[in-house]
């Protein structure tokens, strides 16, 4: 019984740790992120997250005040091993779009799901003004 605790302890120690890491890589992505477009006060950063039965999709985006995507980066897997990849399918590409092909029903990946939900929050944040 007492090395199952031990064990038990140990796992939750772990947990801590790889999570304590998980934040600072997040944070240090975001942060660069933000310092690349800092000047331009043109440019919207997004960030939300997807959760599939298994695995999350964190999906990172800055687009201009068209609502188009400028760059894209998404962060797929179990998020303690997983980093951010840019995913250059999407440059160029309308958030709109994503919200109108969610409204029609159709079969969307998790991260054109992500891309809905953010196009949504942005039309969120411009009907609160």
């Amino acid at each position: 019984m007492q090395i199952l605790l031990i064990v038990l302890f140990f796992l939750m120690i772990a947990q801590s740790v790889t999570s304590i890491i998980q934040v600072k890589y997040y944070q240090k992505f975001v942060n660069g992120i933000t310092n690349k477009y800092q000047g331009n006060s043109s440019y919207e950063f997004y960030t939300d997250v997807s959760k599939g039965k298994i695995l999350k999709t964190i999906v990172a985006v800055v687009v201009d005040s068209d609502g188009r995507i400028i760059s894209c980066h998404v962060c797929k897997g179990f998020t303690v091993f997983a980093r951010f990849k840019e995913a250059q399918e999407y440059h160029g590409l309308v958030l709109e779009a994503f919200h109108l092909k969610k409204g029609e029903k159709n079969r969307m990946s998790q991260v054109e799901d992500t891309l809905a939900k953010v196009y949504s929050r942005k039309l969120e944040a411009v009907t609160a003004d």
